[in-house]
């Protein structure tokens, strides 16, 4: 089974390219949506942020907005927490993983945003990096931004904050670019299944 890994910058359009793959029967496991169950109410995180973070879990609902203060209260706040989520996110990825080997299936997708931050790309056969026009990311940002409140310089700081372009190009095998259309983006992820497929 080949395991590919796919990463992006914020707003490259990594979610259009990970929908694509599962358009095409190719399972994907996201992990931006596992922290999401993660911390949902139920969720194994839950109780231990409760903890760690006292007042920002309510009847086991946990208050984001809480949450974000807290981590700016605390030096070690971010540190903290990502060490109690990526340890669960790392469990739901080997379960995932798993299950693909017992389906058979003969490849498979790690969507995870910090792929390379983690060291994950070194567990992948093939490393798949979204790019798109830094115009397109940023008008994008901004639009995700509650009720159109952020402004250029504030998308251009989180981008910023993330690893370049070129670094994450330069460990790259593949770059998918979006941006000009999602029937452009389907092109180059059908052409990379063919090729995978056809190698293996």
């Amino acid at each position: 089974m080949q395991i590919i890994g796919l990463t992006g910058g914020m707003a490259a359009g990594k979610s259009t390219v990970a929908a694509l793959f599962r358009r095409a029967a190719i399972p994907v496991f996201d992990a931006d949506a596992t922290v999401r169950r993660l911390q949902a109410p139920g969720g194994w995180a839950v109780p231990d942020i409760a903890r760690l973070f006292p007042g920002t879990v309510r009847d086991g609902v946990l208050d984001r907005q809480a949450l974000r203060h807290a981590l700016g209260q605390q030096s070690q706040g971010l540190k903290r927490l990502e060490a109690l989520m990526h340890p669960l996110v790392r469990a739901e990825r080997k379960a995932f993983l798993q299950h693909c080997r017992r389906m058979r299936v003969d490849m498979c997708v790690l969507d995870i945003p910090l792929l390379m931050e983690v060291g994950e790309d070194r567990n992948c056969d093939v490393v798949v990096v979204v790019e798109a026009p830094m115009a397109t990311r940023l008008a994008r940002i901004m639009r995700r931004g509650r009720a159109g409140s952020m402004c250029l310089s504030q998308a251009r700081q989180l981008l910023a904050r993330q690893m370049s372009d070129i670094e994450r190009r330069r460990r790259a095998d593949i770059v998918i670019r979006t941006g000009l259309s999602r029937g452009q983006a389907a092109l180059q992820v059908r052409a990379l299944v063919q090729k995978l497929r056809k190698a293996a």
